[in-house]
């Protein structure tokens, strides 16, 4: 079996399609793991809401009491050697896509969708869900935001508690801010897992 799931993952809705696109190993996708010491072992839930389609590139690490939701016309990938270490949201209803070993801390959202619709005054939506796109070898930093349209370059850092609505097409930068504030916090960096 190429999947492991964990004790008190709930699989709330299936409808929707996996794709393993690489060599299919036994336990290469782990779904809720307990890997983090502040999460509540006994009562904390993974769940998993898949009526899209979902991409593993390869190895995957899903820890305890994180959420992935996807919704029917949405597409949700997962490069080779992803770690989400727990507790964190992940909310498709368009595009998201990691690379190649990106490594997630815990307490974090993505969503590129508002969910609601704002119209203008000709009835138009005018806040669509727009793709997430996230480069390879980046590190997202503990209880950060990540909205719509935001794309992050390869081989950066998301520094904690930040809120991220704009792209970031520099690499090897610690990233943080709140909003129209985010900034480069520091150039040539890099990290190891």
């Amino acid at each position: 079996m190429p999947v492991f799931i964990y004790w008190r993952s709930k699989l709330y809705r299936m409808k929707g399609r996996i794709v393993i696109d690489g060599p299919i190993k036994t336990g290469m996708i782990k779904f809720g793991v307990h890997g983090i010491g502040t999460q509540d072992f006994m009562y904390s839930r993974t769940m998993w809401e898949v009526s899209g389609i979902l991409v593993f590139k390869g190895k995957a690490c899903i820890g305890r009491g994180s959420k992935i939701s996807v919704g029917k016309e949405a597409t949700l990938t997962f490069g080779e050697n992803l770690m989400i270490t727990g507790n964190s949201e992940i909310i498709c209803q368009k595009e998201i896509s990691f690379g190649n070993h990106c490594l997630l801390s815990w307490d974090i959202l993505m969503m590129d969708s508002d969910f609601h619709h704002i119209l203008n005054a000709d009835e138009a939506i005018i806040n669509s869900p727009k793709p997430i796109t996230i480069g390879n070898h980046v590190w997202i930093g503990c209880r950060n935001t990540i909205l719509k349209g935001v794309s992050i370059a390869d081989n950066n850092i998301i520094s904690a508690n930040s809120t991220i609505t704009r792209s970031v097409m520099e690499s090897n930068c610690v990233i943080g801010g709140h909003g129209k504030s985010i900034e480069i916090i520091k150039r040539n960096v890099n990290w190891r897992q």
